[in-house]
């Protein structure tokens, strides 16, 4: 069985989204150092020209 985390980021949703921060990379790295192993993102928020404005990073881990 696994147990699944949802992390909200705000991207913007604009067609000249600026990601070179890196957001995603740390809170993936930092969930990783944690024992959680991502598995995929899911769009929670579109902007109206159907860019996506927020997501939720999913990580899941085993549970013993």
């Amino acid at each position: 069985m696994y147990q699944y985390e949802y992390v909200s980021l705000h991207t913007g949703g604009g067609f000249w989204v600026d990601n070179s921060a890196g957001e995603h990379r740390d809170l993936i790295a930092r969930y990783a150092a944690q024992g959680w192993r991502y598995a995929g993102f899911v769009p929670t928020r579109f902007s109206s020209y159907g860019g996506i404005k927020e997501l939720d990073l999913v990580f899941e881990k085993e549970v013993p």
